[in-house]
């Protein structure tokens, strides 16, 4: 079985090195670039399962290269900052992350981490795909393409973010707890913050707001979310 491919974006070239040692050592095939630009050249090319990403680049907003590779790759992103302030958590989650670490951390925890996101893959591309679309409430989504779709309007979707909305769609009017949405979704209710359905959640309604859904996603405070036609 080929290594699993990680791609470090990372311009501190002390922390860098450390990462590509340990995840060597781990047997994956480790690529490393120190730009933004160089890192979004060498995801398209590289195809790696995950990224390991530092927010604080020299051309590029971390921030805004989690954006280009939410919406052109697959591969799991784990955001690395000095900063641990909650918002700057969140505003990355919310970028399309799937996993925030803060500077100074070991290299058996990054291991960890990225163990975790590939054992979560694994267990996504061993579960079976069942229907390629999902109608519900006047719109679609559109497995193919990762797009919802309502008359004629269309916005794409995280890979995340589709599969939580597929997920709330199956069950439309049921209430989802948050541990049940982290299970299905994250595949994972140990290593993944509560908070970051909230975050998927919100840019959902807003992506659902686009197409002009007759849907909505209602919140029971506490508890967790519920799909429901307005």
């Amino acid at each position: 079985m080929a290594a699993a491919r990680i791609l470090v974006i990372e311009d501190d070239e002390d922390v860098a090195r450390l990462e590509r040692v340990v995840l060597e050592r781990a047997g994956y095939d480790v690529r490393h670039a120190g730009t933004g630009a160089e890192g979004l050249d060498l995801a398209e090319s590289f195809r790696p399962d995950v990224v390991i990403l530092d927010v604080g680049l020299p051309d590029i907003s971390g921030l805004d290269v989690c954006t280009s590779l939410s919406n052109s790759n697959n591969a799991f992103v784990l955001m690395v900052s000095g900063h641990s302030r909650e918002q700057d958590v969140l505003l990355g989650l919310g970028l399309g992350a799937d996993d925030y670490i803060t500077k100074p951390f070991s290299g058996n925890e990054l291991v960890a981490r990225v163990a975790s996101f590939l054992r979560r893959r694994e267990r996504l591309l061993n579960k079976p795909e069942g229907e390629s679309s999902l109608e519900f409430g006047e719109a679609h989504l559109d497995r193919n393409f990762h797009t919802l779709v309502r008359d004629g309007k269309s916005v794409a979707l995280t890979a995340l973010e589709f599969r939580l909305l597929w997920f709330l769609a199956e069950a439309e009017g049921r209430l989802l707890t948050r541990a049940q949405i982290l299970e299905q979704v994250w595949n994972d209710t140990s290593g993944v913050p509560t908070r970051v359905v909230d975050v998927h959640v919100a840019a959902l309604r807003k992506k659902i707001a686009e197409v002009d859904a007759p849907v909505e996603l209602s919140s029971v405070r506490g508890i967790g979310y519920r799909l429901d036609k307005r």
